[in-house]
């Protein structure tokens, strides 16, 4: 890491699928003089609290701050300093306690304004750090800081699903600052969340060809680069060739939740499940770095936990003494929704005919009961609801299904009945309905409450919707879910993505469930991964399904090794 002058400015960009903190730190010279301790301590206060990266800078830079009679802009210089040292330590709630007061003494200070809008990115504030940005930007009197907060307000937009906004603010970042190292660094992160891997490696190849500009902190941008070097392998499954670029990360960042998280699941990948266990024990014990590393870490989880369900005895087989046996559940109910005759625009190709065939094979597998609905209104799909959530109560299993038109706006997502209109923003409120409510709907079963999305195709209702409210804002497919603990949301396409509806039977999600379905032994959350390694294939990597929300230790089977001959 650089030494710095009185400062550390940095840049960023992003959050990442984890979500990386971009930063790129560079030095800057506030005057000290306005001190008012004698000029030998001043000057040691001032060269611990910017050069010392543990408690004692911080200290350091408090008491400058209690200093009587300290400048304001001082005392901002100094908040910000700590503000620093916190984000180093992906400590964000005091990080933002201090950049705040920062900018309570100097509301000009640009490079507090971009540190908070990384902060923000940091707590999945992604609207005020946007906003934060965007003040940057307008104060900005330079190309560097205003490169600095493109990128950063691009990091927010792609995770809110703005994919052309953070695009243009990329591109015109590239333009401002030609050849700068985070121009490679930030694109590969876009890429990435754009579920484009291979993209995002080339990035990551020419971010470590390209000289750093003497104001970069060199150990700072070589753990960007490292985390997303690695993250790309782990999303094209080269999970051998992952590990040492993880392991040098982890020797620059060692207390890198996202890199342990990311280290768990390439070692669970290689069946290496003891080491895999001690990086996820590891990465509990550290900070979450950002809401991205958060939903890598819960798939680390998951994946440990499943890989130890495989590991254990088929049905019928002795069970160790305290083990929970894996077994399939017979009080099992769905409801199945396929809604493709839509009234105001063009009618769905598969809809109908993905959720017959689901039925079908919920059937087959020996549910208790599966209704089957097919081109229902608003008030239609409300009763279907009221009275699914009865069978529920009574269930070990509950599932739903929905294919159809779905839409984002505003974070929430909405169902779309086959009457819907949706002339304006606030006509979809009133004619669709919430994923909430089905969540409402499974809320008393017992075991396993499993929603399945298959709506997340692009919106045809966007092109005539007239908006009423100007903060208002659709999204591309759906946004991302954090449903109550025992409860799985599973998209046909990740947040902010847009799924196939096929034109050969079925859609290219549906074909991948039914297939896996069938297959006997596998636990419910690896048979979605497989459905997901199945979709990416199918489609040249264009559609990426997703799983949301976590279970508890028990494994679920739709098909145990007992019923293989169903």
């Amino acid at each position: 890491m650089i030494a710095f002058r009185q400062i550390a400015h940095w840049r960023v960009l992003r959050p990442t699928h984890s979500m990386t903190l971009l930063l790129a730190l560079v030095v800057s010279l506030p005057a000290v003089s306005a001190f008012a301790a004698a000029p030998g301590d001043r000057s040691k206060l001032w060269k611990t609290c910017r050069n010392n990266d543990g408690e004692a800078g911080l200290t350091a830079c408090m008491a400058i701050i209690n200093t009587r009679g300290i400048p304001a802009r001082e005392r901002a210089t100094a908040y910000y300093n700590r503000c620093y040292r916190y984000i180093l330590g992906h400590d964000y709630r005091n990080a933002l306690a201090n950049c705040d007061k920062s900018l309570e003494d100097n509301p000009s200070f640009v490079d507090a304004w971009l540190n908070r809008s990384t902060i923000r990115s940091g707590l999945g504030q992604f609207d005020l750090a946007i906003k934060d940005a965007t003040q940057a930007l307008a104060m900005a009197n330079n190309n560097s800081d205003r490169a600095g907060a493109l990128r950063n307000r691009a990091a927010a937009f792609v995770r809110r699903g703005n994919i052309a906004e953070s695009q243009a603010d990329l591109d015109h970042a590239a333009r401002l600052q030609p050849g700068d190292v985070y121009n490679f660094i930030n694109r590969a992160d876009f890429l990435l969340q754009l579920s484009r891997p291979d993209e995002a490696l080339r990035q990551v190849a020419r971010a470590r060809a390209t000289r750093a500009t003497v104001n970069f902190s060199q150990q700072k941008m070589y753990a960007d680069i490292g985390l997303l070097h690695g993250k790309s392998l782990v999303a094209l499954q080269r999970h051998s060739e992952a590990l040492p670029v993880l392991d040098a990360l982890l020797k620059i960042d060692p207390n890198n939740a996202e890199a342990f998280a990311l280290k768990s699941v390439a070692l669970a990948r290689t069946n290496n499940v003891a080491a895999a266990r001690d990086a996820l024990s590891t990465a509990r014990r550290l900070p979450l770095s950002s809401p991205d590393a958060a939903e890598l870490f819960r798939e680390a989880e998951q994946l440990v936990r499943e890989v130890d369900s495989a590991m254990a005895p088929p049905l019928g087989e002795p069970v160790a003494p305290g083990a929970t046996p894996s077994r399939e559940r017979s009080n099992r109910v769905a409801l199945v929704i396929g809604n493709a005759a839509y009234q105001n625009v063009a009618p769905l190709t598969n809809s109908g005919r993905d959720a017959e065939a689901l039925a079908a094979e919920f059937d087959a597998l020996g549910f208790r009961k599966v209704t089957l609905l097919r081109d229902v209104a608003r008030e239609q799909m409300f009763a279907a609801l009221r009275a699914f959530a009865k069978d529920a109560e009574t269930s070990d299993w509950a599932v739903i299904y929905f294919a159809g038109h779905g839409l984002e706006m505003g974070g929430v997502n909405w169902l779309a009945p086959v009457d819907a209109q949706f002339k304006t923003d606030r006509d979809v409120r009133l004619e669709a309905v919430s994923i909430d409510e089905l969540s409402a709907a499974i809320e008393g079963v017992r075991g396993l409450r499993l929603i399945v999305l298959d709506a997340c195709r692009n919106n045809p209702f966007a092109p005539q919707m007239r908006f009423t409210n100007s903060t208002r804002s659709l999204g591309t497919g759906l946004a991302r879910v954090e449903p109550e603990g025992g409860t799985m949301v599973a998209y046909a396409a990740k947040a902010g993505q847009v799924a196939h509806d096929g034109d050969d039977g079925n859609s290219p999600f549906m074909k991948a469930l039914l297939k896996r379905l069938k297959q006997p032994g596998l636990e419910v959350s690896m048979l979605f991964r497989f459905v997901r390694d199945d979709v990416l294939a199918a489609t040249g990597r264009q559609q990426e399904p997703f799983v949301y929300g976590s279970l508890p230790s028990e494994p679920f089977y739709f098909r145990t090794a007992a019923t293989a001959n169903r």
